[in-house]
């Protein structure tokens, strides 16, 4: 790494892993291009305020929980002091590519231009859902390629100062704000969660890995609190399936996916989409055409 090179930092919240995998494909890829010395900083609660002034390049990334920002990343952004002549991003991702996703961003957008600073660009980014249902291998891997694609999109944009706008309209503002009220289904739902203890192993995973600090043990048993934002991590990585999720037991999904595995296996196509074109994957389709068309007008000319 040259000392000269001019330092990014991606200012991320991952609940299960998602987000904090694309911060650090984005990091390989402004250190491989020798644009930008880059580290991530994740959020977890009561978390230092970082210092932006030493850095060039602000990448904000999170997962779009209900159409809007985790609460837990705008609790943080509030804290901190925005600067000018330096380029700002927003790299987020989620499970689907419903336009509904598109104002999730506002907060921060709001944030930069109260301090009069110009967003240099959005993208979004598609992961394997947390909750709901679990995506197989095969539409992981054919989402993994679509980032690298639409991670090149952003670094041909970054080198010629293109903008790239998310568009939105009144209709999909008004949706994040009403689901907004996914905040204080957290809190709520929290008072539901249930841990079997004839499958519990106490290994404390869930109340030392818990971004808030919900989890608490007393008298050798575990209490959940009202501080949930519903980021699944707890029940996500639970070695023994042994928490339930109260009200939405039945979208729990349990067990991490293995990127590494699932990429490096040429078993496993990334062709998911090819074949699963109607209901809920039908919604796949624009987004992945867009991503191409952008993708080669840049790369195919």
């Amino acid at each position: 790494m040259k000392n000269d090179l001019k330092k990014a930092v991606i200012i991320c919240f991952s609940g299960t892993g998602n987000t904090l995998f694309l911060a650090s494909l984005i990091k390989d890829r402004l250190e491989k291009e020798s644009l930008y010395e880059a580290e991530i900083y994740s959020i977890e609660s009561n978390k230092e305020i970082i210092d932006l002034t030493i850095y060039d390049l602000i990448i904000f990334s999170y997962p779009v929980y209900a159409f809007n920002t985790p609460i837990i990343f705008d609790k943080y952004l509030k804290k901190i002091k925005l600067f000018k002549n330096k380029k700002y991003y927003i790299l987020k991702q989620s499970g689907e590519p419903l336009a509904l996703n598109n104002s999730s961003s506002r907060y921060i957008k709001r944030k930069l231009r109260k301090n009069k600073i110009t967003l240099n660009g959005e993208y979004h980014f598609l992961f394997p859902y947390n909750i709901h249902f679990r995506y197989s291998g095969e539409l992981v891997k054919e989402l993994y390629e679509a980032s690298l694609k639409l991670l090149d999109i952003f670094i041909y944009d970054l080198k010629n100062n293109i903008t790239s706008k998310i568009k939105s309209n009144p209709f999909i503002y008004l949706n994040s704000l009403i689901f907004k009220i996914q905040r204080l289904g957290g809190p709520i739902n929290s008072n539901f969660y249930k841990i079997d203890y004839n499958k519990c192993v106490k290994c404390n995973k869930c109340m030392n890995n818990c971004p808030t600090n919900n989890i608490v043990k007393i008298n050798d048993k575990y209490k959940f609190q009202n501080k949930c934002i519903m980021c699944m991590r707890c029940s996500f990585f639970c070695p023994k399936n042994a928490i339930s999720i109260g009200m939405l037991e039945n979208w729990k999904v349990n067990g991490e996916y293995d990127y590494n595995k699932i990429i490096n296996d040429d078993n496993i196509k990334g062709n998911f989409l090819k074949n699963h074109q109607k209901g809920f994957y039908g919604f796949f389709k624009k987004y992945f055409k867009d991503l191409d068309d952008k993708y080669n007008q840049y790369f195919k000319k």
